[in-house]
């Protein structure tokens, strides 16, 4: 149930008209104080929506200390004792009425539009200071030229930080350090500059923006996301000052379909091996088998033998590429240097040279870390043409981005070829599944990597992988 508005009322006959005032139904609460002392505690202890001063000596004494406790309180005065309009606006009253000889309870009952209209202001801005205060969301509302004026306590930690970290590195905990603020000073330039322009749509068309999904930190499978709708911002006369917005963060969902396309993605990939990869060697391995059956030739049992190994091989890659899918959740720092020289120490190198020259610490999972190079490895020496034993393969850093890259100085790969490489069954040496660079890559996006193919300062192959910052970090990820 809604209370009804509170009146104070102080002056020499307080107790008379607030008795007087009670003997009736009336439109507020009246509550009569001749001290000036009992007033201002009442004022900080209570919801008061108006202050009606009747005269007395230190009436203007209550109406500075009133105006002070309580700033935007109504406060009407009553002309009386010589006091006049001019003085009384002065002071900060509201409104000045000059009762004269008039009944002052009279008086109060014709006060009640003003009484009502300040109550119904007073609510709605306890309501608003409510909603923005314990509602989990980011609220806020932007001036026309996107400044905030008013935001939620929950807005400067919608994400996982509890701050905003601006461009220059300052960060902003409270709502109080985000008001007066644009964008601009507490986004990346490309972030603001979108929701910039969606502001100035929105306040110029007046048609709101619904659910805006914005990726707008780290990679695609552990960044950030999230949902914007804005909508125009009216004054009481019906015109647009600005914009009023709401951010909720979506990461948790937008992750998972993420995570849900790769697995969707590496189903694909294990049914098209097992369609058709698997299918060949095995018709080859029943059609000599029939035909062993037939002239008891020995030929016939090595190429079925042949076709199992291959069988067995692909087995093997699917089963490998099924346990590398998985979002790598519990990473280590890893030094990239160790890990590709112990891996270019388990595969089968011959006379063929690895040069490292890399400092890159990363945060992985070291044994699909291992299985990375060790693919690469491989890649390399198959493709090595007829001089695999003189093979150069380099692990170096990045040196215009944070990340590595695996290099060789073989045959390379045709640029019309680069973009399918990382497909299952992709391959262009007569051995192997086709798998090893599709399970580099699906590493990589385990580890929210981005890999990319191009040619070598030798001409042969290279493998660029590049990686966010460290989780743990405050510092951003690279927009990749």
């Amino acid at each position: 149930m809604q209370e009804s508005p509170l009146v104070l009322y102080h002056g020499p006959d307080a107790a008379a008209v607030t008795e007087r005032w009670d003997q009736q139904r009336r439109p507020f609460d009246l509550r009569g104080l001749s001290a000036a002392d009992d007033v201002l505690d009442a004022l900080t202890e209570d919801d008061v929506d108006c202050l009606v001063c009747a005269g007395g000596e230190d009436v203007l004494a209550v109406v500075d200390g009133a105006r002070e406790s309580v700033p935007g309180l109504q406060v009407v005065v009553f002309g009386r004792d010589g006091l006049d309009a001019a003085t009384a606006l002065e002071h900060g009253a509201a409104h000045f009425v000059d009762v004269g000889e008039d009944d002052p309870v009279e008086t109060l009952d014709a006060l009640r539009s003003v009484v009502d209209e300040h109550h119904t202001q007073h609510r709605d801005r306890t309501m608003l200071a409510s909603l923005l205060e314990n509602i989990p969301l980011s609220v806020y509302f932007k001036d026309c030229d996107s400044r905030h004026v008013e935001v939620s306590d929950e807005m400067p930690s919608t994400t996982a930080n509890p701050y905003i970290e601006g461009p220059d590195g300052t960060r902003y905990h409270t709502p109080e350090d985000v008001v007066g603020l644009t964008d601009f000073d507490l986004y990346p330039a490309e972030l603001a500059e979108s929701a910039t322009a969606d502001d100035r749509r929105v306040i110029e068309s007046e048609e709101p923006v619904v659910d805006q999904v914005e990726h707008t930190h780290g990679s695609a499978l552990d960044g950030t996301y999230v949902a914007t709708s804005k909508a125009p911002w009216y004054d009481e006369r019906g015109d647009v000052v600005g914009i009023v917005g709401v951010t909720r963060d979506i990461s948790e969902r937008k992750q998972y379909e993420h995570r849900l396309e790769r697995q969707n993605g590496r189903l694909e990939r294990f049914a098209g091996v097992i369609s058709h990869d698997l299918r060949n060697p095995l018709e080859v391995a029943q059609g000599r088998l029939q035909l062993a059956r037939e002239d008891g030739d020995p030929d016939h049992f090595d190429a079925i033998e042949r076709s199992l190994a291959r069988m067995d091989e692909l087995v093997e890659d699917v089963l490998r590429l099924a346990r590398q899918g998985g979002t790598v959740t519990e990473p280590e720092a890893v030094a990239v240097a160790t890990v590709a020289r112990d891996a270019w120490n388990v595969v089968d190198s011959g006379d063929a040279t690895l040069v490292v020259d890399a400092d890159l610490v990363v945060m992985a999972d070291p044994s699909r870390l291992a299985q990375l190079f060790e693919n690469l490895f491989r890649n390399a020496l198959e493709h090595a043409a007829d001089r695999p034993d003189a093979l150069t393969v380099t692990v170096a850093d990045l040196r215009d981005a944070r990340g590595f890259l695996v290099a060789d100085d073989g045959i390379g790969i045709p640029e019309d070829e680069r973009e399918g490489v990382f497909d299952a069954g992709f391959s262009t040496a007569d051995s192997g599944t086709g798998l090893g660079l599709n399970i580099v890559r699906t590493i990589a996006d385990a580890h929210g990597w981005h890999v990319a193919v191009a040619e070598s300062d030798d001409g042969g192959a290279c493998f660029r992988f590049r990686t966010p910052t460290s989780p743990g970090t405050d510092s951003r990820p690279e927009f990749l």
